[in-house]
């Protein structure tokens, strides 16, 4: 059971994570970037959305839908074995999206986003996690 709420817990900061840019983005906001970087130079750039949809609501997303299949895990334990795929699958997805889009702000943009780096980070814990749940 630790895994499982470890992995619920992770996805709920991915959550505070992306909100947060989402808030910022749709009132205009300036973002709080730490370690005197300019965050909105890689949320505001081109690869910022991809077919029309911002980064960061795809990452709400992803959050979101990682936290339904985890709880459905937990709550219909004869479907755990589906369930604990589509959460290795899912987070595996999450880790080649992300990584790419680091390599595009450490390649093309040339500049770093503190959050983007967070949710990067919580993807790959992420999929650490579901490997091990997906093993017991």
């Amino acid at each position: 059971m630790v895994f499982f709420t470890t992995f619920i817990v992770l996805a709920i900061f991915g959550l505070i994570d992306t909100g947060y840019l989402i808030y910022t983005h749709n009132k205009k906001k300036p973002m709080v970037c730490p370690l005197d970087h300019d965050c909105s130079k890689v949320t505001e750039s081109k690869w910022s959305t991809v077919l029309g949809v911002r980064n960061e609501f795809l990452g709400f997303l992803f959050y979101f839908g990682m936290v339904c299949v985890c709880l459905a895990a937990i709550l219909a334990p004869s479907a755990q074995g589906l369930f604990l795929l589509l959460l290795f699958m899912g987070t595996g997805i999450g880790v080649l999206y992300s990584a790419i889009l680091v390599g595009v702000q450490f390649v093309v943009i040339k500049d770093y986003c503190f959050y983007c780096m967070i949710s990067a980070s919580i993807t790959l814990l992420l999929f650490i996690n579901s490997i091990v749940l997906l093993n017991k």
